[in-house]
C-alpha cells in the first residue's frame, strides 16, 4: 500500500533544515529531504518570475516608443535558467503519486506567499495545500505552527495582493523605464517606490543648496537671588526669541542690566514618559543607524540571521509595534532566557514580577501579519555572536524588558522673569524617578526623546524661587547665531520619511488614508535605499545620503505622477485593502493599466532633453550573467549589479569587500566560475588584520570568503 506524504516547500535551504530538525529523521536527496511522513524541499528566493516583454512577442525585444505600453492580456510566468534545476526537482516531487498535499512554508508575508503561488501555478499543481505561518523559528514555535496549519484558501487574499503588487510593479517599471530611456536616449530606471524616495533626497538637497543663512542674535540675562544663587533666562516677546540686529539686542541688554526684576510666573508640573513602543523593523533600522551607524539593509540582514540561524529573535520583517494576548502568555519564558545574561539579569527578574503589560503594548487589533520584534525563549550565548549581532539583540532585548517598567518621572519648571518691562524665560526638566530608563544607564544611552535631542528639555536644576520674588539682573550676554538649512537625510531619517510619506501630501483626505501606508513596506525599504545606491542615483557620505548628478537629472525628467509619494501611497493602501477583502484586485489592476498608459503618454509628449546627456550614464558593458535571475550584470558606481533590480533582483558584487578593491575582471571570473582565485590583502572588520581568501557565490547568491584554497 502506498504511504501518503506531504510536500513542504520552504523559501530557502536553511529554513528547510530548521524544519527537518524538528520534524524527525530525514534522508538527504538531490534538492530535497525525505522522511516516512514528509518530503521537504525549497525555493532559492524567486524560482519563478513574471515573463519578460519579449516572451509575449518578439517585437518587444527592441525598445521602441511605438510598441509602448506593453500590457499583456494575461500575465505569463517563466523560470530563470539559473533556477531550472531546483524547479524541476519541485515539479517532479509534486507529480509523485504518494504526495497528496503540500505545505507552503515560505516566509510568512506577502513575498513568501508570492514565491509559493508562482511555483504552484507554473507547475500546474492542483493538489490541496496548507500554510505554515511562523513568526519565530525556535523548535517550540515550529511544532506549534505545524499543529495549527492554515487552509491554503484562507491566504488567497494575501496571494491576490502579492500577485497584484508583482504585476503592477512590472507594468509601471518596464513601461516607465523603456519610455523615458527611449525618449531621452539614456538608461533611466524608474520605480514606483525608488523614484519618489529619490525625489525626497533630491528635494532636500535643493532646499539645502537654495538656503541662505541669515544671522540673528539672542539675549540671555543672569538673575541673582538674595541668597547668592543664580539662574539664567532667555529674552522673548510674544512668540519671538530672536533679534534681527546686534544693536537691537544690545539696546535691551543695556536697558535691563543691573536692574531689579521680578518673577511674574512660576509653573511646576509633573511629567511622565512611558517606555517606548516595541520595535517594528523600521524603528529597529532607524535606531541601529542612529546609534551604531548601521545601514538599513545591514540591520535587516543581521536581524534575519538572528531570527533564522540563531533563533534569538522573532520574525523581523514586521510593521507591528504590538503583541497579541496569546503571545503575551509566553513573555515570562522570554524574560527567563534573558536572566542568563549578567547585564540583563536584574532587569529581567524585576520584569518577571511586574505582570503582563497593558493595552499600550498588548492589542490584537493593532497586530498585522506579525507581532512586534521580541527576543525568543532561547538563552543567548553572547560570546557566539558578532559585535553587530550583539548590538541588534541588545536593542531588542532592552526595548522588550523596558515595557515592564514604570514610566520615567520628571518635574518640569517654567519661570518668566520681568526686568524693566522685558521678559525672560527659563525652563528645565529634572528627573525624579528613572523608571524604565534605568535599563539604559549602564550602556550610556539615555534614550533621548526628540525634545531632549533638540535641547528643549535639558536637565536644569533651578534654585528655590517663588512667584513674586524680587531678583537682580546681574549680567547679560548676547549670542550671535545663524539660521541653519535642513539636515541631509541619514538612513534613519529617510526611513522615517518613507514611513510617514503621507505628510508630504496636500490632500487631507489622502493624507489621512495614507496613515500606516508609506513608501514601500518595512521589508522593502532597505532594499530600495540600496538600489538607489547601486544604480548611482545617490551616494553615502559618512551617515548622510546625497543625490548624484544622475539622480538629480532623473527627477528633473520624470513627471510628478511618478516622483510624488501619492501614487505609491495609494498603492500600498490598495494592496492592504485587497488583503483585508475591501478591494477587488481586478479593479486595482484596471487602475494600474490606466496609470501605465498615462505615464507612457506623458513620456511621449516630452521633448528629448539635452540635460539628460550630461547627467545620466549610458548603459554599460555587460560583465556576466546574474546567477540569481539570469539578467546581465553591469558595472555601476558602487559595484557590479544585476540589471534586473527594478524587477526585485538584489544581486550585487560590491567593488570594495573587506577594504579590498574588486576589479571588473575578478567580478567577471566570479560570475563565470562561481569563484575567484585567491585574492590577497583583505582586512578583518574588527582587528583590521590582513588575510587572503577566494571569493565564492553561496547557495543564496551572496559573495562569501573561502579560506580552503590559498593556492
Amino acid at each position: 500500500m502506498l504511504k501518503i506524504k506531504e510536500l513542504i516547500i520552504a523559501e530557502k535551504p536553511s529554513v528547510a533544515r530548521d524544519l527537518v530538525n524538528v520534524l524527525g529523521r530525514f534522508n538527504n536527496r538531490d534538492g530535497y529531504l525525505e522522511s516516512s511522513d514528509y518530503v521537504v524541499t525549497w525555493a532559492v528566493g524567486h524560482l519563478v518570475t513574471l515573463a519578460e516583454p519579449e516572451d509575449y512577442d518578439e517585437k518587444y525585444k527592441k525598445w521602441l516608443m511605438e510598441t509602448l505600453p506593453v500590457i499583456p492580456e494575461s500575465f505569463k510566468l517563466k523560470r530563470p535558467n539559473t533556477t531550472a534545476k531546483q524547479l524541476k526537482v519541485i515539479r517532479d516531487l509534486i507529480k509523485r503519486q504518494d504526495i497528496t498535499s503540500l505545505v507552503n512554508a515560505c516566509d510568512s508575508g506577502r513575498e513568501g506567499e508570492l514565491i509559493f503561488r508562482y511555483i504552484y501555478h507554473i507547475t500546474g499543481c492542483r493538489k490541496p495545500f496548507k500554510r505554515l505561518w511562523l513568526s519565530e523559528t525556535t523548535p517550540e514555535a515550529v511544532k506549534k505552527a505545524f499543529a495549527a496549519l492554515i487552509p491554503g484558501e484562507k491566504m488567497d487574499r494575501l496571494a491576490y495582493a502579492a500577485e497584484a503588487r508583482s504585476r503592477a510593479d512590472w507594468l509601471i517599471g518596464i513601461n516607465s523605464t523603456r519610455a523615458f530611456t527611449v525618449k531621452h536616449n539614456n538608461l533611466l530606471s524608474v520605480g514606483r517606490v525608488q523614484t519618489p524616495t529619490l525625489a525626497l533626497i533630491v528635494n532636500r538637497e535643493r532646499e539645502i543648496s537654495n538656503f541662505i543663512s541669515e544671522p540673528y542674535w539672542e539675549l540671555y540675562a543672569t538673575f541673582l537671588i538674595t541668597d547668592g544663587e543664580m539662574y539664567q533666562g532667555k529674552w522673548f516677546k510674544e512668540d519671538n526669541e530672536r533679534f534681527k540686529s546686534q544693536e537691537a539686542a544690545a539696546e535691551i541688554a543695556n536697558k535691563v542690566e543691573g536692574k531689579n526684576a521680578v518673577v511674574i510666573l512660576l509653573e511646576e508640573k509633573d511629567e511622565s514618559e512611558p517606555p517606548h513602543m516595541l520595535f517594528n523593523l523600521n524603528d529597529l533600522q532607524k535606531e541601529a543607524n542612529r546609534k551604531y551607524g548601521m545601514t538599513a539593509s545591514r540591520t535587516l540582514e543581521v536581524a534575519q540571521d538572528l531570527y533564522e540561524k540563531k533563533k534569538l529573535l522573532t520574525y523581523p520583517r514586521t510593521d507591528s509595534r504590538h503583541i497579541t494576548t496569546e503571545l503575551a502568555g509566553t513573555l515570562k519564558k522570554r524574560l527567563q532566557a534573558l536572566t542568563s545574561i549578567s547585564d540583563y539579569a536584574p532587569f529581567a527578574a524585576s520584569a518577571k514580577d511586574a505582570g503582563t503589560p497593558g493595552k499600550r503594548y498588548v492589542d490584537n487589533g493593532k497586530v498585522s501579519d506579525h507581532t512586534a520584534l521580541l527576543p525568543t525563549e532561547i538563552r543567548p550565548e553572547l560570546s557566539n555572536l558578532s559585535p553587530e549581532e550583539r548590538n541588534i539583540y541588545d536593542l531588542v532585548a532592552r526595548r522588550f524588558m523596558a515595557i515592564f517598567f514604570p514610566a520615567a518621572q520628571y518635574k518640569k519648571t517654567r519661570v518668566i522673569t520681568e526686568a524693566d518691562g522685558e521678559t525672560f524665560i527659563t525652563s528645565g526638566r529634572v528627573e525624579l524617578i528613572a523608571g524604565w530608563k534605568a535599563l539604559y544607564a549602564a550602556v550610556q544611552d539615555n534614550e533621548k526623546t526628540e525634545a531632549d535631542q533638540n535641547g528643549d528639555q535639558a536637565e536644569i536644576r533651578l534654585p528655590a524661587i517663588t512667584r513674586g520674588e524680587r531678583v537682580n539682573t546681574s549680567s547679560t550676554e548676547i549670542m550671535e547665531k545663524k539660521t541653519k538649512p535642513p539636515k541631509r537625510y541619514t538612513e534613519a531619517s529617510l526611513l522615517a520619511a518613507m514611513e510617514g510619506a503621507g505628510r508630504f501630501l496636500n490632500n487631507d483626505e489622502l493624507k489621512e488614508a495614507m496613515k500606516g501606508h508609506g513608501l514601500g513596506t518595512p521589508a522593502t525599504r532597505a532594499a530600495t535605499i540600496e538600489r538607489l545606491l547601486h544604480v548611482g542615483y545617490i551616494e553615502r557620505k559618512s551617515k548622510s545620503l546625497l543625490p548624484t548628478v544622475k539622480g538629480i537629472s532623473l527627477i528633473d525628467l520624470v513627471p510628478e505622477e511618478i516622483k510624488s509619494p501619492e501614487m505609491t501611497g495609494r498603492w500600498e493602501k490598495n494592496l492592504s485593502d485587497i488583503e483585508d477583502g475591501k478591494e477587488n484586485p481586478k479593479e486595482f489592476m484596471a487602475g494600474i493599466i490606466g496609470l501605465t498608459r498615462q505615464i507612457v503618454d506623458l513620456a511621449k509628449s516630452q521633448n528629448p532633453s539635452e540635460q539628460a546627456g550630461a547627467g545620466l550614464s549610458r548603459e554599460r558593458e555587460e560583465i556576466g550573467k546574474c546567477p540569481k535571475c539570469g539578467r546581465p550584470v553591469v558595472e555601476n558606481q558602487k559595484g557590479y549589479g544585476c540589471t534586473g533590480y527594478k524587477e526585485g533582483c538584489s544581486f550585487v558584487i560590491w567593488k570594495e569587500i573587506a577594504k579590498k578593491k574588486i576589479s571588473a575582471n575578478q567580478a567577471r571570473t566570479l560570475l563565470k566560475n562561481g569563484r575567484t582565485g585567491v585574492i590577497k590583502g583583505f582586512k578583518s572588520r574588527e582587528k583590521q588584520q590582513k588575510f587572503d581568501a577566494a571569493l565564492v557565490l553561496s547557495e543564496d547568491y551572496k559573495v562569501v570568503f573561502d579560506f580552503g584554497n590559498r593556492g
